[in-house]
């Protein structure tokens, strides 16, 4: 649980750092998320080796406001802070996309969801047509703590800093209670959120509302 409870909490200090500050200087938005990992116990040990490239990302991130679409190149930025996944590219339902999976070090952190994990970002890079997150899935409390925990990592590239209380509550309200078979929707601000869950999958797809 310690490891899902820093993971809900990162995003927060990574978009914090990207959006207010961290731009025009990165010593002080890169003291921070420090200072803030010191609050944090379950941060201490992953925290510094996810620093290591923050400078580098930081300076070639561009914040997109609400209702400019998705931009590809902004999330592999902040996931690749994380230093939890590996890309490849490839098409989905014939149109471009490029697919996360856990590498090693994101394995080590969700056990429970290295097998069958993936993120699909799909459509054009400028402007996805849909991200598509899918996890394993079973009645275990594991397998919703994890799902929720890497769901919000993943989209934490994506949420305005004003949007993620409202998707963490419903993410958090609604992931273990969707039924097999079972689908729920959620708008928040220029995203549609959509959980559907399978005898051993549930996925979560974003599509920016038009």
């Amino acid at each position: 649980m310690r490891n899902v409870r820093w993971m809900i909490v990162l995003p927060v200090f990574l978009l914090a750092a990207l959006g207010c500050g961290l731009l025009s200087n990165v010593q002080n938005g890169v003291q921070q998320i420090q200072s803030a990992a010191t609050q944090l116990p379950g941060m201490l040990t992953a925290a510094p080796t996810m620093l290591g490239p923050m400078e580098t990302a930081a300076a070639q991130y561009t914040p997109v406001a609400s209702g400019q679409g998705l931009v590809l190149q902004n999330i592999k930025l902040v996931l690749q802070m994380t230093q939890m996944f590996a890309f490849t590219d490839g098409t989905v339902d014939g149109q471009p996309a490029v697919t996360a999976k856990l590498n090693d070090a994101g394995a080590n952190k969700f056990p429970e969801l290295k097998s069958t994990f993936s993120a699909e970002f799909i459509g054009d890079p400028a402007s996805l047509s849909q991200i598509r997150i899918t996890t394993p899935r079973t009645d275990a409390q594991s397998t919703v703590d994890e799902g929720i925990g890497l769901d919000n990592v993943i989209l934490s590239s994506v949420m305005p800093a004003e949007a993620e209380p409202e998707f963490l509550s419903w993410l958090t309200a609604n992931f273990g209670s969707v039924p097999v078979d079972g689908k729920l929707d959620k708008t928040i601000g220029n995203l549609q959120f959509t959980l559907e869950r399978t005898s051993t999958t549930e996925t979560l797809t974003v599509t920016p509302v038009k």
